[in-house]
């Protein structure tokens, strides 16, 4: 893959932090982890970029949290994962530990593994992990139906009245539109109105002033130096300063 060919499959404001660096490093996943892991951690790379939106990690700190994150994905022991993300700090983690005499397993178990730990609560690595991941709802999405179907089974064929209805009552329930839509628009209609009352009300201040001007009544230094109280949007008054 080449540097061009990587930028136009990222989005726009991801572009900029593809360098030949992160090129070169996806193309050597290739050689050392096989093409089949290479093409899961490029697609991890692209979907998981709107991480890079926050200017609070370099694109070599996202790079490895992807890969680490692409290993865990694919069910890989959390230990393992930070080996084949880090493997020259596994190594030096284990010369240092091996040389006092301990075992590879127990530097592995008491040593390497709270390295290990803290880095899986990475900030970084959550956020590309709740990415990746796929929400409940919709990877339980064909138990839902199957349960509907049960429901909607009792509903027409229970001996008891209570269970049909409570049944018919349960689909309804689970079946119903969500009231956050009603809210939202009524919300949105409500701001409407009153940003549209705010500008006529603005219009009309705007025109009184102009007016005060023209008049003498008042200078353009007395308007500019006064403010504007509001209680509410038609009780709008002029305080000077």
């Amino acid at each position: 893959m080449t540097l061009e060919e990587l930028r136009g499959t990222v989005p726009k404001h991801v572009q900029k932090y593809i360098t030949q660096s992160v090129v070169n490093t996806m193309n050597h996943l290739e050689a050392e982890d096989g093409e089949d892991f290479a093409e899961h951690y490029r697609q991890n790379f692209i979907n998981m970029s709107m991480v890079l939106k926050s200017s609070d990690w370099t694109v070599k700190d996202y790079t490895s949290a992807v890969k680490f994150v692409s290993h865990q994905l694919l069910e890989m022991p959390d230990i393992d994962s930070y080996r084949l993300t880090f493997p020259d700090r596994y190594s030096r983690l284990m010369d240092k530990w091996t040389a006092t005499g301990m075992s590879e397993a127990d530097v592995r178990g008491s040593k390497i593994s709270s390295f290990v730990s803290a880095y899986k609560r990475n900030p970084l690595v959550v956020k590309i992990m709740e990415q990746a991941l796929v929400p409940p709802r919709i990877l339980n999405a064909h138990m839902f139906q199957d349960a509907l179907n049960v429901q909607m089974g009792l509903a027409f064929n229970a001996r008891s009245e209570m269970v049909r209805t409570t049944a018919a009552n349960s689909v309804l329930t689970h079946l119903k539109q969500p009231e956050v839509t009603k809210i939202q628009m009524e919300v949105g209609i409500k701001g409407q109105d009153e940003l549209l009352a705010l500008r006529t009300e603005m219009t009309r201040l705007a025109g009184t002033q102009q007016i005060g001007i023209e008049s003498g009544s008042s200078t353009s230094l007395e308007i500019a130096e006064s403010r504007i109280l509001f209680e509410d949007v038609e009780d709008a008054e002029i305080v000077d300063a």
